[in-house]
């Protein structure tokens, strides 16, 4: 009974650690400082706990009386939690219940190895592998299947009624007897440790285990992708391995074995496992991809494939993560007197170790840029063997002289393996090749060195936000692309065409605007497109500060927009920038990364838009980037339905490949065409258009493919995305699996059809300057590099200049190409 109590104890913290790193994220921002901090309380909210109430837990008559009200405690926590959160001041309450909830979870372990008796090592071992055996399932639980289906507050009910059942099942448990006298200590031999080194001990284990675990998920995101899924995998697999390793000192033979002994084995063992797999990292997305090959492409698949993802997690972490569990029930042992106060001991070593966890998470955040991720896992191998030396050292029974050889072996060929262990090559491990799906035959690891050889990395760096990097490929182009966290957000090549229309969309079509805002910097491209109009000021807002240091490999491509003194760059969550007072502006462009990233989500949903609309001016314009590929038709219009409920005039605009436009306005917009010839004019505007393939703002208006009751339509009626309900952050990664598709936009298509047609800007635009298209703007317009989608509207185009021009040789060929090409 002790056991599925812990299980479904585990199973609840898990899932509350996941709940309020995203609502105090919303709260707070989703930068890295912020999610380090909300770990910080919750962490530090355990130890305190743990030391406090496991003295409780040995005062008590029934430490599992003590457990039920302790859990039932967290449970009333996690129903108030939605309520103080919406709260005035509600981040300050929600932190106070956070630390209050996390403080009372504190002495749940110790006061369930307190009910459970017997010896120290067997109990907490037992209890701790239960517990984090129901961890594993709390964090797959929360990211498969609670907060997917339930959204973040019926997601903390949920978690409570665990502790509601957890707490009614220890009132079942017999009362433990009343505290025994205390006795003198039991001498455990010539290897006894005082409690106070086997805390430290524990101590540096949590530590360096916590900077393991934020250098684990950070390498891994390159590997398998940046999802909330992928994320929850990592967290999932190394708890599994604690787990494991807890299990194993206290069922298996080594419960019989000298503590301090395998303690030093276990912390030593951590760090040479860790260091003997920093190898294959460079190999690790290749391995990735031979998992995919065995998957195909369908919803059912999705969950084999995730289940594919954590086991390769497993096999990473899985060796390192079953020493590291082997600690706590190592370290109750060699503390345990044999006394009633068990829950005492227990607690101080779980509040040492979440004390060290708590340390941990700050030098991570503050080390991360300066060691990057395989200086952390390097420098913490470095820990690990000196502190397992040292606790061998006392607790091995050999001579001394046998005993300093051994040592000085050892030492000199872990010296010899890290001098020669070659560094990560970044090039490598930053192609993305989560993306995959087609000719996966392509991708071996050899073939991949010889391809990339003449390629060249610019700028690699683990910020605190991202893994940024910036290559130059080895091609006749000579492309430069910018990837965060292992996907292209930015480069020279196909990308440059969405990135310079993004900045010049909005301006041209609202010419005299005078303050603007840019949320995402990228290359810094669209804000160089966005200098080049005569604007007052130009707020720019980047979460990662890697990414404006990348873009000076850009600085060509984007006009030195860094250097310009209009430009005002705020390095900050962009939700909390629209959340203060602050001025209004005519213009705002959202371009932030694909949707199906942890965290991007938000930037889609109904709390930011409402957010951006309040801080536009009247008769301002709202642009919001989106993508149609690794994307499907329910997606697009839950996006384009959540953009609208904020925006009711939305127009969609089709760009190059598979980039789509949404131009939205609170009030019905028609724009100023005189003012838009005369900006067509500018000559650094228009030459910033044609590296867009626009010679004419004929051209640039075509690019609209929906007006604003197509666009509604599209959207239709039903659910949106919402910061506490993120179906589209959980639903996104779905159809990345599947390589979807959007064909909404192209069974929309006004453009194929005169009739609604006639209702398009273009349409406004050629009735108001008195005279059709041109042969040169027909031209124009054709040979703009069309969306792959886009072919019954080209159709439509070439067969309406072929009746307005029945003479023109050009449009002849033009409709003898366009058919050939069926």
């Amino acid at each position: 009974m002790i056991l599925l109590l812990s299980f479904l104890s585990g199973a609840a913290g898990l899932v509350y650690e996941v709940l309020w790193a995203r609502q105090l994220a919303l709260a707070f921002g989703s930068t890295a400082l912020a999610q380090t901090l909300v770990l910080c309380v919750f962490l530090g909210g355990l130890s305190a706990g743990s030391w406090r109430l496991g003295r409780a837990a040995d005062r008590a008559f029934s430490a599992a009386r003590l457990y039920s009200r302790l859990e039932w405690g967290v449970a009333l926590l996690a129903l108030a939690a939605p309520l103080l959160l919406r709260a005035g001041g509600g981040r300050w309450l929600g932190v106070a219940a956070l630390l209050a909830q996390a403080f009372l979870m504190g002495g749940t372990i110790p006061a369930l190895c307190r009910a459970a008796g017997g010896d120290a090592q067997v109990s907490v071992g037992r209890v701790y592998a239960s517990n984090s055996a129901g961890a594993v399932a709390g964090a797959l639980g929360a990211a498969f299947l609670l907060i997917p289906a339930l959204g973040l507050d019926w997601s903390f009910a949920a978690a409570a009624a665990l502790n509601v059942l957890s707490g009614l099942g220890a009132r079942r448990l017999a009362p433990a007897p009343p505290p025994a006298a205390v006795k003198e200590k039991k001498a455990q031999g010539p290897s006894a440790l005082e409690p106070v080194l086997v805390q430290c001990a524990v101590f540096l284990s949590g530590f360096v285990a916590l900077t393991y675990e934020i250098a684990w998920t950070r390498a891994l995101a390159l590997v398998l992708g940046s999802s909330v899924y992928s994320f929850a995998e990592m967290l999932a697999a190394f708890i599994a391995g604690a787990s494991a390793g807890s299990l194993l000192v206290a069922a298996g033979p080594l419960r019989r074995r000298e503590p301090a002994l395998l303690l030093g084995l276990a912390l030593a063992g951590a760090g040479v496992f860790v260091l003997a797999s920093l190898p294959l990292y460079d190999r690790l997305p290749f391995a990735f991809l031979a998992l995919r090959s065995h998957f195909g492409d369908g919803t059912a698949a999705f969950y084999g494939f995730e289940a594919a993802k954590f086991a390769l997690c497993l096999g990473l972490m899985l060796p390192p993560a079953v020493c590291l569990g082997a600690t706590l029930p190592l370290a109750a042992r060699l503390v345990d007197r044999g006394t009633a106060e068990r829950g005492a001991e227990v607690g101080a070593v779980f509040a040492a170790n979440t004390a060290g966890n708590v340390l941990g998470a700050l030098m991570g955040w503050l080390l991360l840029p300066w060691l990057g991720v395989e200086g952390i896992l390097r420098s913490g191998t470095t820990v690990f063997l000196l502190v397992g030396a040292a606790l061998l050292w006392s607790a091995w029974p050999p001579p001394p002289r046998r005993r300093r050889a051994a040592f000085a072996a050892g030492l000199a060929a872990l010296a010899l393996y890290r001098l020669w262990l070659p560094r990560w090559d970044p090039n490598m491990r930053g192609q993305g090749l989560f993306r995959v799906r087609k000719n996966l035959e392509l991708f071996k690891y050899s073939d991949m060195k010889t391809i990339l050889a003449g390629s060249s990395v610019l700028f690699a760096r683990d910020d605190r936000e991202a893994t940024v990097s910036v290559a130059r490929f080895a091609d006749a182009e000579a492309v430069v692309s910018l990837k965060v966290n292992g996907k292209t957000d930015a480069s020279t090549g196909a990308d440059m065409m969405t990135q310079v229309l993004l900045g010049e969309l909005p301006l041209m079509l609202k010419p005299r605007s005078r303050d603007a805002l840019l949320v995402g910097w990228g290359s810094g491209v669209t804000a160089g497109s966005m200098l080049r109009h005569p604007l007052r000021g130009l707020d720019a807002v980047e979460l990662i500060p890697s990414v404006v240091d990348a873009s000076r490999f850009f600085t060509k491509e984007n006009g030195s927009a860094l250097a310009d003194p209009r430009l005002n760059l705020r390095v900050e969550d962009a939700k909390s920038f629209l959340a203060r007072e602050g001025r209004s502006y005519d213009v705002i462009v959202s371009e932030p990364s694909n949707p199906w990233m942890a965290g991007v989500g938000d930037l889609f949903s109904v709390e930011f838009y409402r957010r951006a609309r309040a801080r536009l001016a009247p008769g301002g314009l709202m642009v919001q980037w989106f993508h149609d590929y690794e994307m499907n038709d329910d997606l697009f219009r839950l996006a384009l339905r959540t953009f609208h409920s904020s925006f009711p005039n939305v127009t969609l605009w089709n760009v190059v490949d598979n980039d789509v436009l949404l131009v939205g306005s609170v009030e019905p917009f028609t724009p100023d065409f005189t003012a838009m010839d005369a900006a067509m004019k500018d000559p650094g505007i228009k030459q910033d258009l044609l590296r867009a393939d626009i010679g004419f703002p004929s051209t640039l208006l075509a690019m609209q493919s929906a007006s604003a009751e197509t666009s509604a339509a599209i959207g239709g009626d039903g659910p949106l995305n919402e910061e506490r309900r993120p179906r589209l952050e959980y639903g996104a990664p779905i159809a990345l699996f599947r390589g979807e598709n959007v064909t909404a936009i192209r069974e929309n298509d006004d453009r194929s059809d005169p009739k609604r047609a006639s209702g398009l800007l273009l349409a406004g635009y050629l009735k108001e300057r008195g005279r059709p298209l041109t042969r040169s703007e027909y031209f124009d317009r054709v040979a703009f590099p069309h969306s792959v989608h886009e072919r019954q509207a080209l159709k439509a185009l070439v067969e309406e200049w072929r009746r307005r021009y029945p003479d023109d040789p050009l449009a002849q060929d033009v409709a003898r190409r366009l058919d050939a090409a069926k």
